[in-house]
């Protein structure tokens, strides 16, 4: 069979814009995909709304090679994302937070408009190929799969993605291609993922939500602070603003440094004390059961005042010593919970590590050890905050490097 004029290994979002662009002018172009069918992970991304950029995307909003995400946000920015996506048939729209989703407010709108675009330019989907090996030759790559079947290529783009959600099909099999061809991979961890804390401070308080602060600290030094939705779990904190320090976390404890996560419940510049202070005023006769209702869920009030050391609860706002209502006030604000560890990447949103982009030439994703070969999205050691910045990252390094592949057919 004639060689196609590129192979994409991975039907992800990346190897799926992919091949959409790089079919346009009648090229040979083949997706191998080891699942049964494509873009899997991408019908459960925004609660399966498709957040799929985010129109204030940054190099801040990234972890790993900044440098590469410049490049890519300089080539492909959101709202160059968004036409490419309004061009075969997705308009969008963009929330407050310039969260960007599908008019249908579906991710299956989404991937249905890459698959079908990709079927109506010629492109060949070949499923349940696992790709065992992948090897550079005098006419370009052969993909060998572990059935023995092969496909060969003028160039070829490894965008097989990471090691989260390994249910939607992760793997990490791009990993092992590029390590064999000589490609650095640093070392690989859960990014957006829930924190895990000793089962005691948070006993009795699964599935209770609240808006707050939550920092990750170290020896009293702030890692990282998030204000957002925070939502206590069996035996931790999970909500996307404690999902967020899960990266920060990975590195921590990669230096052998123990973490912990101080929660403030009280809205932004509230001095606790004084606050609090004035409710005992209004509230003499409330008993410390019922205390801080309205500030926070009740379960979660006799929590965090059991943690003050206020004991017993039918105890009245009114005994409250100065230094018992000091301590109230610095829970409040500022409960500290340790971290263990963070949810597997069974239960993780992203891969944070990968292939090491010092191998790679930023200004094209091209390989700087096997010239015709590129990679694109998670693959690489990328990963991006919540809000559509990983899936911005996971198109726009793939238009990268289908830009210069089409110099290659």
């Amino acid at each position: 069979m004639k060689p196609y004029d590129a192979l994409i290994i991975g039907g992800g979002a990346s190897g799926l814009i992919a091949a959409c662009a790089l079919s346009r002018n009648g090229r040979r172009i083949v997706v191998l995909e080891k699942q049964n069918r494509v873009g899997r992970k991408l019908l459960s991304t925004g609660n399966g709304r498709c957040n799929f950029t985010n129109l204030n995307a940054s190099p801040k909003d990234y972890h790993g090679s900044r440098q590469a995400v410049q490049q890519a946000l300089k080539a492909w920015p959101p709202k160059k994302v968004m036409a490419f996506f309004e061009s075969i048939g997705i308009p969008a729209f963009a929330d407050e937070e310039g969260r960007v989703y599908p008019l249908s407010g579906q991710a299956a709108s989404l991937l249905d408009a890459l698959r079908l675009y990709a079927d109506e330019q010629g492109v060949e989907t070949i499923t349940e190929f696992a790709v065992d090996s992948l090897k550079p030759g005098k006419w370009g790559f052969t993909a060998k799969a572990e059935d023995g079947r092969a496909v060969q290529a003028k160039c070829a783009l490894v965008c097989t993605g990471g090691l989260a959600a390994p249910k939607l099909g992760a793997c990490g099999d791009g990993y092992r291609i590029l390590e064999s061809l000589g490609h650095r991979i640093n070392p690989k961890f859960p990014a957006i993922a829930a924190l895990k804390t000793p089962p005691e401070p948070v006993r009795g308080l699964k599935g209770i939500r609240a808006a707050a602060e939550i920092a990750l600290v170290c020896a009293e030094e702030v890692l990282r602070t998030e204000r957002g939705e925070v939502l206590f779990a069996e035996s931790g904190i999970s909500g996307i603003a404690a999902m967020q320090l899960a990266r920060c976390f990975g590195e921590a404890q990669r230096a052998g440094k123990k973490c912990a996560a101080r929660i403030n419940f009280l809205p932004e510049g509230v001095d606790a004390l004084n606050w609090l202070k004035e409710r005992r005023r209004l509230l003499p006769k409330r008993s410390m059961e019922d205390f801080l209702n309205g500030i926070v869920q009740k379960r979660l009030g006799q929590s965090l005042v059991k943690a003050a050391g206020i004991e017993p609860l039918s105890r009245t706002a009114e005994s409250l010593t100065k230094a018992e209502l000091s301590a109230l006030a610095g829970v409040l604000s500022g409960w500290t919970v340790p971290v263990t560890g963070v949810q597997g990447f069974d239960q993780a949103q992203v891969t944070a590590g990968g292939a090491d982009l010092k191998d790679f030439d930023v200004r094209s994703m091209q390989s700087l050890k096997v010239p015709g070969l590129f990679a694109a999205g998670e693959v690489l050691d990328v990963d991006g905050d919540c809000g559509g910045f990983n899936l911005q990252w996971a198109w726009a390094s793939a238009m990268v490097a289908c830009e210069a592949m089409e110099q290659m057919m």
